[in-house]
């Protein structure tokens, strides 16, 4: 996302020199704005507000049944599906920031592992992977960025979190969340909140949206501890979508410059 008080110019910026620690911090931080997952890291303090947009109240949490039977459902419904297409929206308010970050622009999910996003506003930037590479491509400053998904753990969540919008797996979630379930206005929402207590200190929760009996979720919420929101949205979902399967196959065009092609293996 890019602001005209904070830029974002990819984990590398054409910088050089950075140990092995800052670089993964770095890349995480990139990474996670485009899951809705920026809070994960301390980027900024100001007060705690944690409600964010969510209905109020949320009601009584499901019992861990009627929980099982909602996410049992969801799960059966999306044994069908192998790719989804949609329009998306993200939108990060900041206690820093004077107004809110908006950026727009369209998703394509393939099974297993396979991501192509284009933001085209506020500037341009796309993110393909292949199942084994990420790639992050600046069009318009000729910069990209490659990521070794399994040798890059912030990239290998990135798309273990994409996948579980067709793959829900509550047994993975659980290792990390502590997990409970709402019923407002026809909505289902899971709440997770973290287990660690590092995550904790700058992550209140994770909110996933489900509209009644649909398989893939229409909005995620972060909710962070210092007066940050992240809400992702997705419009117009359209299931097993007719794909051309290069639009996972990135070229790199001959006047782009991979920025981060001497940080390692992995880099």
């Amino acid at each position: 996302a890019i602001h005209s008080e904070i830029r974002w110019k990819g984990p590398l910026s054409g910088k050089r020199g950075w140990g092995k620690k800052k670089m993964q911090y770095r890349i995480f931080l990139y990474l996670v704005v485009y899951l809705s997952l920026i809070v994960f890291a301390p980027t900024v303090s100001g007060s705690n507000n944690n409600e964010g947009s969510l209905p109020k109240p949320l009601g009584k949490p499901l019992t861990s049944e009627e929980m099982a039977e909602a996410i049992g459902r969801i799960k059966d419904s999306q044994k069908n599906i192998d790719a989804i297409s949609a329009s998306v929206s993200q939108t990060k308010k900041n206690p820093l920031l004077n107004k809110e970050i908006t950026t727009e622009g369209t998703i394509v999910l393939k099974k297993p592992n396979l991501l192509h996003w284009d933001i085209a506003r506020p500037e341009r930037l796309t993110t393909i992977a292949d199942g084994r590479i990420l790639w992050i491509y600046h069009p318009d400053s000729k910069e990209a960025q490659r990521f070794v998904i399994a040798e890059q753990l912030m990239a290998k969540q990135t798309m273990e979190f994409f996948s579980s919008t067709m793959n829900m797996s509550v047994e993975e979630m659980g290792k990390k969340f502590e997990i409970a379930a709402y019923r407002p206005d026809k909505n289902l929402i899971l709440e997770m909140k973290p287990k660690s207590s590092i995550t904790a200190k700058y992550l209140a929760a994770i909110y996933v949206w489900y509209k009644e009996d649909k398989a893939v979720p229409y909005k995620f919420e972060v909710i962070g501890k210092k007066g940050n929101s992240t809400v992702t949205e997705f419009q117009n979902i359209v299931l097993n979508p007719s794909i051309k399967e290069d639009i996972f196959r990135f070229v790199v065009p001959s006047d782009v410059t991979i920025t981060n092609a001497d940080e390692g293996r992995g880099y």
